[in-house]
């Protein structure tokens, strides 16, 4: 499956201005025998502009547990951002979770769980409306692969 390329990651964003934000989210998709995770990496020129988007797909077992493939999902993100925080310097750098905070979605059981975890690395996370790449980008492309 596809792996992000880290050095060309981080050699794109040093060649961006500080103004420029990165947002690092993750989702997933179940199958018959195995799940598909896409991890994405977004980094929105100067905050207002266009955006690159970097990716990588990785297949595993098929989970059951919702809240396991969840909190795979924050897992994933995390570890995305935190092979690039080196060169984050002052850029905006947020952690888009695939949760709706609302306890009318299911997304909600990890809600508590996964801010926690997020903060502990010393991140920013974001929930939905607002976690576009992963509920938007790291979607289209779970879907498109």
């Amino acid at each position: 499956m596809k792996k992000f390329n880290f050095d060309e990651v981080k050699r794109y964003i040093r060649n961006t201005s500080q103004e420029t934000s990165i947002y690092v989210g993750c989702d997933s998709k179940q199958f018959q025998t195995y799940t598909l995770f896409v991890t994405v990496i977004v980094v929105h020129i100067d905050s207002c502009r266009g955006a690159k988007i970097f990716s990588e797909v990785q297949k595993t077992r098929r989970i059951e547990s919702l809240r396991e493939r969840l909190l795979k999902e924050v897992d994933l993100s995390v570890y995305a951002a935190l092979n690039i925080l080196d060169v984050i310097e002052n850029r905006r750098l947020e952690i888009h979770l695939d949760i709706n905070p609302s306890e009318k979605h299911k997304s909600n059981m990890v809600v508590k769980e996964a801010i926690s975890y997020v903060m502990a690395q010393g991140l920013k996370p974001v929930l939905k409306p607002n976690s576009i790449a992963a509920f938007s980008v790291a979607n289209y492309m779970v879907n498109h692969c």
